[in-house]
């Protein structure tokens, strides 16, 4: 029997999903310069003067008869709210890019555990773990390396010429040494097995499944764009907006053993006592 989620719960999941992304693109569009703030601004100045403070609404016709939609938020309130989590990502950055990558690994291998054709119910370990990767490794890690270390070691002028040394640094030493061997430890700590083994593991999937390839397709393109056109502040909410997907392509990858048809047993098989890693 293959795990499935109800309709129910995927559409909850897109549901999160939407929800946890719309208040970080609202932040993107907060800005004093944003074409979509000045336009709000001076229809909000238009309103004042003619003394309209009310919420326009819009009606549907349905049957025959009419109903009042709700009423739709102008876009002042959506800057404001923008601005709102524009201010938090600032202040308080680490504390924001750890939530928010949490978030996107424990939606994106539930939704990797969904594709699995060997689970018949949901691995809760296997998604505790993406969620401490992620948070600590993505959300904490990548904090400190863009906004504390890169400064350091690349100056602060912004530059083509620095976000390319930003881009290769970050592909060629910190992705195979610091980015993704921590997700095999770490479920490496919640299995009770071996350290080594687990690193083998992580050696076995970049010999033998592409690992560092398929990273090195996706975030080279998407740390360049990082580091070129998006907000300090904002880097983090990036690299967690774009490594929902990854999540679901690395989850897939280190448990590929579980989406082979071909190897799911019959019949249950006793417990090892030291299962390999991400398994």
């Amino acid at each position: 029997m293959m795990y499935r989620q109800t309709p129910m719960q995927v559409a909850g999941l897109v549901l999160l999903i939407f929800c946890n992304n719309i208040t970080c693109v609202s932040a993107f569009l907060s800005t004093s310069n944003s074409p979509l703030v000045q336009q709000s601004q001076q229809s909000h100045a238009h309103h004042q003067h003619n003394g309209l403070s009310r919420i326009k609404k819009k009606t549907y016709t349905i049957r025959g008869g009419e109903l009042d939609a709700l009423p739709v938020p102008s876009a002042a309130t959506i800057t404001t709210i923008g601005g709102s989590v524009s201010k938090f990502y600032r202040c308080f950055p680490i504390i924001a890019g750890c939530l928010t990558c949490a978030t996107k690994a424990m939606l994106a291998d539930s939704l990797a555990q969904y594709r699995d054709v060997c689970e018949t119910k949901f691995n809760v370990r296997r998604n505790i773990a993406m969620v401490l990767y992620s948070g600590t490794v993505l959300g904490i890690g990548c904090e400190i390396m863009y906004n504390r270390v890169f400064p350091i070691l690349f100056g602060i002028e912004h530059t083509l010429i620095r976000s390319i040394k930003m881009t290769l640094f970050d592909a060629l030493i910190n992705a195979p040494f610091f980015y993704l061997p921590p997700a095999y430890i770490t479920q490496a700590l919640l299995y009770k097995y071996p350290i080594r083994e687990a690193i083998q593991k992580y050696i076995t999937d970049v010999k033998e499944n592409g690992l560092l390839k398929k990273y090195w397709s996706l975030w080279v393109p998407v740390s360049f764009m990082n580091f070129t056109i998006v907000p300090a502040h904002f880097r983090v909410a990036f690299v967690a907006l774009v490594s929902f997907f990854w999540m679901i392509i690395l989850s897939t990858v280190a448990n590929k053993e579980q989406t082979d048809p071909d190897s799911c047993s019959l019949k249950p098989e006793p417990k090892m006592k030291n299962p390999r890693a991400l398994d």
